[in-house]
């Protein structure tokens, strides 16, 4: 059911008016925007929408876990989650996509909300590392079902390819969190 609710969003966002291109783009520049199409650029805003709400969960780890293990998922889980999204807002810049995000803050499968990270914040040691998991898993779980999303309907294939590569990554770190 969420792999539908993934897909829908993105459907909708589609529909909604992501593939407009800025008039006053070069010819050059209107080509390359054209490369993305509408599911390209809804999955790049997606995806930098739910990695920059999940980093201020991973700033918690260190103050609140008394577990290597944790601790350590959580800096992996940091180091793969500012890599992406170095290359989303690369590919964000590309896209010609507007500076502000429409799913910023959205409410949706996997994205950590503000009411989440005050929770996490006042939870230690085990309790901690259990919600911090927890919130985790649902983050990759959804950042995976929209990345098979993007492999199977998105066209640039640097998007793709991050698509591809967010998989990896997202099954690299699900294993250490289950």
């Amino acid at each position: 059911m969420r792999i539908f609710l993934g897909l829908g969003i993105i459907g909708m966002i589609c529909v909604g008016g992501c593939a407009t291109s800025n008039p006053s783009t070069s010819p050059s520049a209107s080509t390359a925007v054209s490369l993305f199409t509408a599911t390209d650029r809804a999955w790049i805003e997606i995806n930098i929408a739910m990695d920059e709400q999940l980093v201020p969960m991973l700033n918690l780890v260190d103050g609140h876990t008394g577990s290597a293990a944790v601790r350590d998922l959580g800096k992996k889980a940091d180091a793969s989650t500012k890599s992406a999204l170095l290359d989303l807002r690369r590919l964000h810049d590309q896209a010609g996509l507007p500076a502000e995000n429409p799913h910023k803050g959205m409410e949706m499968p996997g994205m950590v909300t503000s009411s989440q990270i005050t929770h996490a914040g006042a939870l230690r040691e085990a309790d901690f590392d259990n919600y911090f998991k927890k919130c985790l898993r649902d983050h990759l779980d959804q950042t995976g079902r929209l990345a098979l999303g993007e492999k199977s309907s998105g066209k640039e294939p640097q998007t793709v390819s991050l698509a591809s590569q967010v998989l990896q990554e997202q099954d690299h770190l699900s294993a250490l969190v289950h």
